[in-house]
């Protein structure tokens, strides 16, 4: 697949991120669902849309979709264990545990783009600390009822979804030459 290919897939995926968080705040039929359950079934479907992220743009230096995936995945599959206890503190602990996973695939990218004098360093640099904060501020602050909970998830998911949008969008500027000197 060409580099351009790889970076409309990209933003396909990242745009279905975001469409996944919209689709939370419009579907007022998953109020009564549990939000535990939901957050698992939004991390299956974040597995599955990373998972073939990777497969279609395969890199041979950049597996960060391929881990995302597996710790999406790994989240899906403690709901089994934990979908059954105190909804607050299960989505909190799962969510921050998440975070925190995320952060170490997130280091190993910005990892890779130090080592090669890149300059969305700098960039995944600020996506990295906002999503830090948000998943903490998020992660904190889901002790409230059911319908907040569900609007605290779908914002997440929303601004997680417009990071990597704006990540992945000015890569692809960078890529196809609009900022020349953007090279450290």
């Amino acid at each position: 697949m060409k580099k351009k290919d790889k970076m409309k897939v990209n933003i396909i995926c990242s745009g279905l991120i975001l469409l996944l968080g919209i689709f939370l705040f419009s579907a007022t039929f998953l109020e009564n669902m549990k939000p535990n359950l939901l957050l698992y079934v939004l991390f299956s479907v974040y597995a599955g849309i990373k998972m073939i992220e990777f497969i279609l743009t395969r890199e041979k230096d950049d597996r960060e979709s391929l881990y995302t995936s597996i710790a999406c995945i790994l989240v899906a599959v403690s709901g089994y264990k934990f979908g059954t206890y105190d909804t607050p503190k299960v989505l909190g602990i799962t969510l921050f545990s998440w975070v925190g996973i995320m952060a170490i695939i997130k280091l190993i990218k910005l990892d890779y783009y130090h080592d090669r004098d890149d300059g969305m360093f700098y960039v995944n640099l600020m996506t990295f600390s906002l999503f830090i904060l948000l998943g903490l501020l998020t992660s904190i602050n889901l002790y409230y009822d059911q319908s907040v909970q569900l609007l605290l998830l779908a914002f997440f998911f929303v601004v997680n979804g417009i990071l990597s949008l704006a990540e992945t969008g000015i890569n692809y500027l960078v890529k196809r030459n609009k900022f020349k000197s953007f090279k450290i």
